[in-house]
């Protein structure tokens, strides 16, 4: 494959995932207005549900927010009753936070049929394909990761936390 080729294929595939950021960000706003929460909440409420019950620190530091501004997200997310503060079942000194049934249940609405999609999308795709795309997602979110930590580090000299509202 001639430089030029390889060249246009890249720009290509850059092309591709921007769109894809571009449509992802339009989809999750319009879940956020369906959900009644803005972007942060959003965003917050997604890595929960992703990842499981964590402390307000560790989900403050998995969105890059201070201590003041993930404890305003929660308590708005508990007003909507789509997430709670519960014990830690390990150290019922600790409170974690977690999405609840409901929550879960308003999401689902909004997020199955995107879930059925994908799963047409990739049901014609072989094993090695889908474990391409897999490393590649995995790689880019790694170095998107750390581009975010070392430019928020540049800016301001801290370590990314920022107030929301």
């Amino acid at each position: 494959m001639s430089e030029d080729a390889r060249d246009e294929l890249l720009a290509n595939l850059i092309s591709a995932v921007r769109d894809y950021q571009i449509a992802v960000e339009k989809f999750d706003d319009a879940v956020c207005l369906a959900l009644g929460i803005n972007r942060t909440d959003g965003r917050c409420f997604d890595v929960l549900e992703h990842k499981g019950p964590m402390s307000a620190g560790e989900l403050g530091r998995e969105v890059g927010l201070t201590s003041g501004a993930v404890t305003a997200v929660i308590d708005r997310l508990e007003e909507r009753g789509y997430a709670r503060r519960a014990a830690d079942p390990g150290d019922r000194r600790r409170v974690l936070v977690e999405v609840t049934a409901e929550g879960r249940a308003a999401a689902q609405v909004h997020y199955a049929p995107m879930v059925e999609g994908s799963a047409e999308i990739l049901a014609g795709l072989g094993p090695a394909e889908l474990e391409l795309i897999a490393r590649f997602n995995r790689l880019s979110a790694e170095m998107n990761e750390r581009a975010a930590e070392e430019l928020l580090g540049r800016l301001d000299g801290r370590a990314g936390a920022v107030e929301a509202g």
